[in-house]
C-alpha cells in the first residue's frame, strides 16, 4: 500500500514541461522568386509576427492573415528548424497555401523565414511559458 502511494505522489508531482517558444519579427522584408531576391523600402516593409514551438506548432503572420499549422521541428545543433507544406492562410483558407521553412539559430536569436514569395531575416526571442 505504501508503495502505491508513493508511485502516485510521485506521478502527480511529474508536470510535463512546456515546449520551448519562440518569437520573430523581421526589419526589413525580402522577396525571391526563380529571377532573383529583392527588398522592400522601409516604407513598403510589411510588418512579420512569428511564433514557433519545439512541438511544431507555428503562425507566421503577414498582411491580414496568418500561415499556421504543425510542422515538422529538427534541432540541428542549436539551429532549430520547422518545416512545413501547404500550410494555409487562415483568412482565405484553400487559396493561398504555402510551404513554410523557417530557421532560428538559438545562441544568436536570429532567424530567416521563406513564405508565400517572402524569404526574410528575422530576430527571435525565446518565450517562458504564459508568454
Amino acid at each position: 500500500m505504501l508503495t502505491i502511494l508513493a508511485a502516485i505522489l510521485l506521478s502527480s508531482s511529474k508536470s510535463e514541461v512546456p515546449p520551448d517558444r519562440w518569437s520573430c519579427q523581421n526589419e526589413i522584408e525580402v522577396w525571391c522568386a526563380v529571377d532573383g531576391c529583392a527588398a522592400k523600402s522601409q516604407d513598403e516593409t510589411t510588418p512579420m509576427s512569428i511564433s514557433a514551438g519545439r512541438d511544431g506548432a507555428f503562425s507566421v503572420c503577414a498582411y491580414t492573415g496568418c500561415w499556421e499549422g504543425q510542422a515538422n521541428v529538427h534541432d540541428l545543433n542549436g539551429r532549430l528548424l520547422w518545416a512545413a507544406d501547404g500550410a494555409e492562410f487562415s483568412t482565405n483558407p484553400g487559396g493561398f497555401n504555402a510551404d513554410v521553412s523557417l530557421l532560428i539559430i538559438e545562441k544568436d536569436g536570429v532567424g530567416f523565414v521563406r513564405v508565400g514569395g517572402i524569404a526574410s531575416p528575422l530576430l527571435c526571442t525565446r518565450r517562458s511559458p504564459g508568454q
